[in-house]
């Protein structure tokens, strides 16, 4: 049975997913590997994702908030994102997690630094090789925030818009990654049942999310964002 520690981590990761669409493995991951060997934990985490992005999805929306260029991003994140379950299977978990936290804590500093200048527009053809590298980082380490998120506050979207991305992002990854670990034998009894332990406190941490959401501003909104990556990069390097 998961101890108070294990439910407020899940407690404040959801919040923190509820708010920007991203964040949930981020956070939680670091922290829940002191209980859980990446192998099980990582299954996990992808369920309690797919569930909260649907939450987020089903949300009601005043506009379109997905373009045809989103759109190319999110169907290459999924294509690769089951390339990132194969290599998974093969290499040893724990270094990819430092070696990524290296990676993501480099790209964010540099962000931080930059500041939040808005640039020229993407061409198009960007979106999918992004889709395409996000993805594989996905299904290996069942984290994409950290990219993604610099990737949209590069593309200059707004708040309602980052959130929408990372939800259908998270969805359509999270389907073919719990496809991949069902193959490969992660997707056990166990990491069903703590999925369905902590559904109902994703539900809400999306709920109330929504709401912080609506009123931060956009400045502020990319800040957070680039300083929950930091943090968590952090995280991921001394576990």
């Amino acid at each position: 049975m998961p101890n108070i520690y294990i439910f407020l981590t899940v407690i404040i990761s959801s919040l923190i997913k509820g708010v920007s669409g991203f964040g949930f493995a981020l956070i939680s991951l670091p922290i829940l590997l002191t209980w859980y060997a990446p192998k099980e934990i990582i299954p996990v985490l992808m369920i309690c994702n797919l569930v909260a992005s649907v939450f987020i999805i089903l949300q009601k929306k005043n506009q379109p908030l997905i373009d045809k260029a989103s759109i190319s991003l999110i169907v290459s994140g999924g294509i690769f994102t089951l390339i990132g379950v194969l290599v998974l299977k093969h290499v040893n978990a724990n270094r990819l997690v430092h070696f990524s936290g290296v990676v993501f804590l480099v790209i964010t500093f540099l962000s931080f630094i930059k500041g939040n200048k808005r640039h020229a527009v993407l061409p198009a053809y960007v979106y999918p090789i992004v889709g395409a590298i996000i993805g594989t980082i996905t299904g290996i380490i069942s984290i994409s925030g950290p990219p993604l998120a610099l990737f949209l506050n590069r593309a200059n979207v707004d708040n309602k818009q980052f959130r929408e991305i990372f939800a259908w992002f998270s969805v359509v990854t999270a389907v073919i990654a719990i496809a991949g670990y069902y193959h490969v034998g992660w997707l056990t009894p166990q990491a069903l049942k703590l999925s369905l332990l902590f559904s109902p406190i994703l539900l809400a941490g999306t709920i109330v999310g929504k709401y912080f959401n609506g009123i931060i501003p956009i400045k502020s909104f990319r800040t957070i964002n680039i300083l929950l990556t930091l943090i968590s990069c952090f995280l991921l390097l001394i576990r």
